[in-house]
């Protein structure tokens, strides 16, 4: 493993391994299990969904320095075993005030009302937003980044997803101003984060949707990812992290054992190679891995970072283990998503079926 548990430096920023703990929800709080993961060997956490707007549910936000202990919490905990810590910024991808309202009238309106007054919403809320709206939301990034450096966090991660995903995308951009090209938006929002901290490294979650199949609606379409490369890297990216687009079916985000298209590990590989193929700035990816032999060749073949979430889950000791040589008591994620992507659901703490079993019992195949 040469290059498994070799540093790696992204922007200004340099991580003991190639390791990342991707963006996962884990619950409120979240503390214990951070430092789980930190103490088991990762390099880097990336802190999901960190609003640059007040969340709906009161969920850690950005927009201003309330959730400022939380975080530097999550940092000194981090910290000290050498894991550093990213915070991904994001904005919803529908008004957060109108769907809030709706959220509060659960009473009078029916769960079923609420979803499809929610995805009626979502589908036009970046064609609605207008040019000085869209330019007040990119402030509110720029003011959460600012917060971040404040407090001490290491990286910040732009989620190219949630709205600037819909900016990106042509099944929700059909906007005549300056944001009507698919990277339009991106590209200012990475360049006014960049201005407002030049010294702190800056990833990109590049989301990319594809036609054939048929998977993810915002986000670059496959096609359209050498432009978006080319752009971003201009406008001052330090790095990317490439999934699957989001404003679809969860199950195609976190592809469970038998999704039709995403099978087998390495699931998002293709999408990774992709950016791979046209990124002079390092690239990390994501999908289903699992066994360090192929993450090594991933390595190899010349992604600077291999980012796991629900394998982490399962094991959070996992970077340990294998730098110790003991894969046989990993406890493999089976990616059957029956307690994991019901506890992001819910907002409960995250857990596993894999927790409490002996490693003989975990296997490395999918069921």
């Amino acid at each position: 493993m040469n290059k498994l548990f070799t540093p790696v430096t992204l922007g200004n920023v340099t991580l003991k391994n190639p390791i990342v703990f991707a963006p996962t929800s884990v619950g409120r709080e979240g503390l214990d299990f951070y430092e789980k993961i930190a103490q088991g060997g990762t390099s880097l956490i990336v802190l999901p969904d960190v609003s640059v707007v007040p969340s709906m549910l009161g969920a850690p936000s950005l927009d201003s320095m309330k959730f400022a202990d939380y975080f530097r919490k999550v940092l000194e905990i981090c910290h000290r075993y050498g894991c550093k810590v990213a915070v991904q910024l994001f904005h919803p991808e529908y008004d957060v005030a109108y769907i809030g309202s709706l959220y509060r009238q659960r009473d009078k309106i029916s769960g079923d009302e609420v979803h499809r007054l929610l995805a009626e919403n979502m589908m036009t809320y970046a064609d609605n937003l207008t040019t000085q709206q869209a330019d007040e939301i990119i402030e509110k990034f720029v003011t959460a980044a600012r917060n971040a450096q404040e407090i001490g966090l290491d990286m910040i991660q732009i989620h190219g997803d949630r709205l600037v995903g819909s900016f990106s995308s042509a099944l929700f951009n059909h906007r005549t101003d300056k944001y009507a090209p698919h990277t339009a938006y991106a590209e200012a929002l990475v360049k006014a984060v960049r201005a407002a901290v030049p010294e702190m490294t800056l990833d990109y979650k590049l989301t990319i949707r594809t036609e054939s199949p048929r998977l993810g609606r915002g986000g670059a379409l496959l096609e359209e990812v050498p432009e978006f490369v080319r752009v971003l890297e201009a406008a001052g990216v330090d790095s990317f992290h490439v999934a699957i687009a989001n404003h679809s079916n969860i199950r195609d985000t976190i592809p469970a054992f038998n999704h039709p298209d995403l099978k087998g590990e390495g699931c998002f590989n293709h999408l990774g190679r992709a950016v791979l193929s046209c990124a002079t700035k390092p690239v990390c990816i994501v999908g289903k891995l699992q066994h360090a032999d192929a993450m090594e060749k991933l390595l190899e073949e010349g992604f600077a970072c291999v980012g796991m979430s629900r394998q982490l889950v399962a094991d959070p000791y996992w970077p340990l283990k294998v730098s110790e040589g003991r894969e046989n008591e990993i406890l493999y994620c089976t990616y059957c998503n029956a307690k994991c992507v019901a506890s992001i659901m819910t907002g409960q703490p995250v857990s596993c079926v894999q927790w409490g079993r002996a490693p003989k019992e975990s296997s490395k195949e999918e069921k």
